[in-house]
């Protein structure tokens, strides 16, 4: 299984998630939103080499940690290019409530163009849900999606803020995660895991789609 470690990170609780490669020492690290040591010295215990830091999207509280992990262990840094302003400029508000926010660097490669990420013998599929931000992308790999701001257990993430769109989220969601089986688990940005079928069952902003 992937799924190597959940570390809850920053003043917002980011799920940061750390993910190995099948029949490899490569891991991938979704969402460090902060507290960056704490999943350096994870990996280092691990001994494992980090090949990815992947952002859902450009949110302060998804990419503050991105910098130190990056600077220290290298690895490609990947978010959609849409969302880069996102994590350059964040609102004062967002800074405070994190604590200790660095700003990231520019990505080592745009998500704009890609499917999936080779990774140890499987890959990362790239699954593009606009409507949190315009950038917000999920990952899927060995029947897990990692869900970013997109889907939570029992809601989805808010589109009030700026470059959200309510009906487009909905439609991602719709259109590019609901057609999953329904025992696809979901990892969220926040909060508990779930499953498409959960959630396509009884998430109430998903009743009628």
């Amino acid at each position: 299984m992937p799924l190597f470690e959940t570390i809850p990170v920053g003043g917002l609780q980011t799920n940061c998630y750390i993910l190995t490669a099948p029949d490899s020492t490569e891991c991938a690290v979704i969402d460090p939103g902060g507290e960056p040591q704490r999943v350096i010295e994870v990996l280092k215990a691990a001994e494992l080499e980090l090949r990815y830091v992947l952002s859902t999207h450009g949110h302060a509280d998804h990419t503050g940690g991105v910098a130190p992990i990056h600077d220290e262990l290298g690895g490609q840094f990947y978010l959609e290019e849409s969302d880069v302003f996102y994590s350059v400029d964040p609102p004062d508000w967002l800074v405070a409530a994190l604590g200790g926010f660095v700003a990231p660097p520019n990505p080592d490669a745009s998500l704009q163009d890609v499917q999936s990420l080779g990774f140890g013998s499987s890959a990362i599929q790239l699954i593009r849900t606009p409507g949190h931000t315009p950038g917000s992308t999920c990952f899927l790999i060995d029947g897990m999606v990692f869900t970013g701001d997109t889907l939570f257990r029992g809601s989805i993430g808010r589109y009030d803020l700026p470059g959200g769109d309510g009906r487009q989220e909905l439609e991602s969601i719709r259109d590019h995660l609901l057609v999953l089986p329904d025992e696809t688990q979901v990892f969220p940005g926040h909060g508990p895991s779930s499953t498409i079928g959960e959630e396509r069952r009884s998430n109430p902003y998903l009743a009628g789609l």
